[in-house]
């Protein structure tokens, strides 16, 4: 209260009274003047008053209207990082769309990279899926570019996975071009420069550079022609001297965010005959 008699309008509002005290003595002698300018105040102060109680009434309509707009603002904005998720996974599942048209027995799961190990030799990561969202041990895990790796360990919310630049996997592959098969696997030699290695083929094989290899489907692991990479360069071993092609990905492993899952596919887990 103190405070309020403290302000300018306070002051305004003493001063106005007292002046209307004034008036109010002098209209008693019956001075038509005076009595105007009593009349003139007093309906000034009624308008005055009527503005405060105005004004005091607007400023909690708009205090309650801005807490309902900042109320509004959160849930859209909560709407539109659903709508930015929705449409980052659509992206991504658009990117597969051909890939699934040609295979409807392909079951595909989008997921995120999360988490690289730095220590690992052969880039392995961690994916923001697992078996709550139907991933198990060594699924598949691809691009829109070819194959990645695999998932070598999984629990309900994260898998790892191992890429195709480690020793650990052993894809059966062919080359799309001659035919010729044998095995893309991952060498410590190799993984730095984000290279693998198509293996185990014959001496005479006539694998050349650019010729593109893909998976034979041989192992159950992966379905026949995911892309494996192309040859860059044949070589021999130091040791045995047999035979192999540098094959590049045409994805850089050491750098992919985000991937897809193959959690199911015709003849997933079943070995075709006639496997080496």
């Amino acid at each position: 209260m103190r405070d309020f008699f403290s302000t300018k309008s306070a002051k305004i509002l003493i001063a106005t009274l007292a002046v209307i005290l004034v008036l109010a003595i002098l209209g008693a002698t019956g001075n038509p003047w005076v009595s105007s300018a009593f009349s003139f105040i007093t309906n000034g102060l009624s308008s005055v008053t009527a503005n405060l109680t105005e004004g005091n009434k607007d400023y909690e309509t708009l205090k309650s209207e801005n807490e309902k707009l900042k109320q509004e603002i959160a849930d859209l904005r909560t709407q539109l990082v659903d709508y930015d998720d929705v449409k980052s996974e659509n992206s991504r599942l658009w990117k597969y769309y051909k890939l699934k048209k040609s295979n409807p027995d392909y079951e595909i799961l989008p997921a995120s990279v999360i988490r690289r190990d730095t220590n690992e030799a052969f880039y392995s990561f961690t994916i923001d899926a697992g078996t709550s969202s139907g991933i198990s041990v060594q699924d598949p895990v691809i691009t829109e570019n070819g194959v990645i790796g695999f998932v070598n360990s999984v629990n309900a919310t994260s898998s790892k996975v191992t890429t195709i630049l480690s020793p650990d996997m052993q894809a059966g592959a062919v080359d799309k071009k001659t035919g010729e098969s044998g095995i893309v696997t991952g060498s410590a030699v190799l993984s730095d420069e984000n290279r693998t290695a198509f293996t185990k083929i014959d001496a005479n094989a006539k694998v050349k550079k650019g010729d593109i290899i893909v998976t034979s489907g041989i192992g159950g692991v992966y379905p026949a022609d995911l892309i494996l990479g192309k040859i860059t360069d044949i070589r021999y071993d130091d040791y045995d001297a047999a035979k192999y092609a540098v094959i590049k990905p045409f994805e850089d492993i050491k750098a992919v965010t985000d991937v897809v899952v193959l959690t199911d596919f015709k003849n997933k887990g079943e070995i075709k005959k006639g496997a080496d």
